[in-house]
């Protein structure tokens, strides 16, 4: 199902569904001793919290570790497996313990503290770790990054796609009313138990039927990992308003130029979405002072066809839910760590539903920096990935600047352009003229809140429900 939705290529067998699923599977050169002290990536996988696995084929790290030797920057690479869905993101706060929040995330920092115990044993440094995240994975390691940690699990971090305002959090209330919600799908009554009463009925169901419950948990605030007591929005975040990454040496901050293409999938699938145009028109004239503007932007109207619409929509969602969100996430935070940004858009070589080679597509730019289906690609494309692949290796093991870092006078980012060479840098302003920076200017004229408004308001009301 992943696969498909990234339009991936899927001649794989799926992996069965397990539960028992912490795992880590560590790749890394031959002949390495405790002694060597390699340079470590750790990888966190994508899937929105309920799907996905770092043993997904399209993660395959060894093109890149065979580089990464080739270049004499030998490294050991650890993918993490981490609960998903409702064992993973399911919580109750009057479960009496039972339900808690952030099991998922929980999983994850026992993997960086396993880590940091073990990975001398394979040959790593475990004071040279990079994290890299992609999706869930990189909104994961911005949770990690802002929640004020006293002690280290990692060096550098990279996210892809991912950061806490394009998943927003949950708060404990939201959290209960959702547990109450999915036990009713379960057919537990909930008029006369308690939560902990609740709670025992599910935990006694079929695993089966809790897997059927699908995409029911996300990440939850005012708890130990994730101290602030609401949710995280980009206002808030571009401002600075939360705890710093002030332990964090350097990052690197990420979105695909077409991040929504995630969303055009599954969506072109949907029966029961259809009239993308009106309903998006209808949502937002309800929501927007200014609709008309957006709708310009966009080229959206009444007589706008359901697949033009769908592409045009998801490609609002790729700029204020992905690139709106990692840049205010770039502009809270590089002043406490040394920032990079960077904007991927080298279209999506596979057959699918969307045309080749003309979308940055979701997920597309970590199997690109993997290489899992390298011998596939284009000439040029390898090319291309090869060198900026590069980039990433000497970042990860010395801890190289890959391109100029993001300050607030030069503000620059890096674009991967299929059709103008290789791997440039540019100014951010250069980024928004056009469109891009059209949607900011509208965000600030809807006000103190706008790009929430927008992106919550807007789009993902138009996504979870289409009316």
């Amino acid at each position: 199902m992943d696969a498909k939705s990234n339009q991936l290529p899927d001649d794989v067998a799926e992996q069965e569904d397990d539960e028992n699923c912490l795992r880590l599977t560590i790749t890394s050169p031959e002949n390495v001793t405790p002694s060597s002290k390699l340079p470590v990536v750790v990888f966190l996988h994508g899937g929105a919290f309920f799907i996905g696995s770092g043993q997904r084929k399209y993660y395959d790290p060894l093109t890149f570790c065979k580089q990464a030797l080739a270049m004499d920057k030998a490294l050991i690479f650890v993918s993490v497996n981490y609960r998903l869905g409702a064992l993973g993101f399911f919580y109750s706060p009057k479960s009496e313990g039972l339900i808690p929040p952030n099991n998922g995330l929980h999983d994850q920092i026992t993997a960086f503290e396993w880590l940091r115990t073990n990975i001398d044993g394979f040959g790593g440094d475990k004071d040279n770790i990079t994290a890299i995240g992609q999706s869930a994975g990189g909104e994961s390691l911005s949770l990690h990054n802002l929640s004020g940690r006293k002690d280290p699990p990692y060096k550098r971090s990279i996210m892809f796609s991912g950061t806490p305002l394009t998943m927003p959090d949950k708060t404990p209330s939201e959290h209960q009313d959702n547990f109450i919600a999915q036990a009713k799908k379960l057919e537990i009554s909930t008029e006369s138990l308690t939560s902990k009463q609740i709670a025992e009925k599910m935990i006694a169901c079929d695993i089966a039927k809790i897997r059927d419950l699908s995409y029911v948990g996300q990440p939850c605030v005012d708890s130990e990992i994730i101290p602030h007591k609401d949710h995280a929005n980009q206002k808030s975040i571009a401002a600075g308003k939360v705890d710093q990454v002030d332990w964090l040496e350097s990052q690197i901050i990420s979105s695909c130029t077409y991040d929504g293409s995630i969303s055009n999938i599954m969506m072109r699938g949907d029966d029961k979405r259809k009239n993308h145009a009106k309903s998006f028109i209808k949502i937002a004239k309800e929501v927007l002072n200014n609709p008309e503007r957006l709708l310009k932007i966009y080229d959206v109207n009444e007589s706008t066809g359901d697949e033009e619409a769908l592409e045009k929509i998801c490609q609002f969602e790729s700029d204020i839910g992905f690139f709106s969100a990692a840049l205010s996430m770039v502009k809270g935070t590089a002043d406490k760590s040394t920032t990079y940004f960077q904007l991927f858009d080298l279209g999506n070589p596979f057959r699918g539903p969307l045309e080749q080679q003309k979308f940055a597509s979701h997920t597309w730019d970590i199997v690109a920096l993997l290489g899992a289906y390298e011998g596939r690609l284009p000439e040029d494309y390898v090319k291309k990935i090869r060198e900026w692949r590069e980039r990433y290796i000497r970042y990860m093991v010395d801890g190289e600047a890959p391109w100029a870092k993001f300050d607030k006078s030069a503000k620059e980012a890096i674009i991967v352009l299929p059709n103008e060479g290789m791997a440039r840098e540019t100014t951010l302003s250069s980024v928004l003229e056009g469109r891009l920076g059209e949607l900011l200017n509208l965000a600030e004229e809807e006000g103190p809140d706008g790009a929430d408004i927008l992106w919550e308001g807007v789009c993902r009301r138009w996504l979870m429900k289409g009316e």
